[in-house]
């Protein structure tokens, strides 16, 4: 236990190491908006999540996922200025040394204006119940076409819960050094957001597989042991739903799930390898 806390631990450091590092040469944020004033003059800009502001000089790109670029009249752009899930706002006299990329998102514009509004509460109480039917629906059709999966990965965080933690951490940490780096390459924007699909996919199935196992567990305390898997999940959803309703505790389990069923996603994975190499060597 204490040589994994000390691994961990170095990993951790030499990741916020690499994080002040680049941020000290550019801008890289995650859910916090950017703001170059006039008297500023950075490298570059990115940001995933939130919104970006140019008053003053920006060398090379400036690249928003899932925010705005807003170019005031002293912007100036050395290179690409690029928008993925919002928009660019350009005013007379902003400078743009390249192109222009926007991918807007349809309607998100007029979300975000309704979210002001007095019945905006009410609105997303029943926004987060169907958004959690949806995904709920989702969940069931994928658990019933490959069952296999969810199967494996439970059963990996059940028997390795400290590897699955081990992984699941390592594998948060690299996310960030990993984004910064592919970023910076001649074809950055795409394997980004390949990036951000794969792991995507790794959070839903490892959270499916997770609450697969907390059904499963549920359902031994009720003495029902022989539910199908789509009862269980459907159970284990369900519990984790109503839970994350819960201040702090229901935020903690839903972020200990995700952690541990992307965890058992990775042990997965290495573990199949591994077996493939065995049984090729045999």
């Amino acid at each position: 236990m204490k040589k994994y806390f000390q691994i961990t631990s170095g990993i951790l450091l030499l990741a916020l190491f690499l994080i002040c590092d680049a941020q000290a040469k550019e801008i890289v944020k995650f859910g916090s908006d950017v703001i170059v004033d006039n008297n500023m003059t950075v490298k570059e800009v990115e940001v995933f999540g939130a919104n970006i502001t140019v008053n003053g000089t920006v060398q090379k790109d400036v690249v928003a996922i899932g925010g705005d670029v807003l170019l005031g009249p002293t912007a100036k752009v050395g290179k690409e200025v690029i928008s993925i899930g919002g928009a660019i706002h350009k005013e007379p006299g902003a400078h743009i040394g390249d192109n222009e990329v926007e991918l807007n998102i349809p309607g998100l514009s007029s979300l975000i204006g309704f979210s002001t509004t007095t019945n905006w509460v009410g609105w997303a109480l029943t926004f987060k119940i169907f958004s959690f039917i949806g995904f709920v629906a989702l969940a069931l059709v994928i658990v019933a076409v490959i069952p296999k999966p969810f199967g494996l990965i439970s059963t990996n965080v059940q028997q390795n819960t400290l590897k699955a933690i081990l992984l699941g951490v390592l594998g948060l940490v690299a996310l960030v050094p990993l984004a910064i780096f592919l970023a910076i390459t001649i074809i950055g924007l795409p394997l980004v957001a390949l990036e951000i699909f794969i792991v995507g996919i790794a959070f839903l199935v490892g959270y499916i597989a997770i609450a697969q196992l907390v059904g499963d567990k549920i359902a031994v305390l009720l003495k029902r042991p022989a539910l199908n898997a789509l009862w269980v999940t459907l159970l284990g959803l369900l519990t984790l739903w109503l839970i994350g309703w819960v201040p702090v505790i229901g935020s903690v389990v839903k972020a200990v799930a995700i952690l541990l069923g992307f965890g058992g996603v990775l042990a997965t994975l290495f573990t199949s390898r591994k077996r493939v190499r065995v049984e090729n060597a045999l």
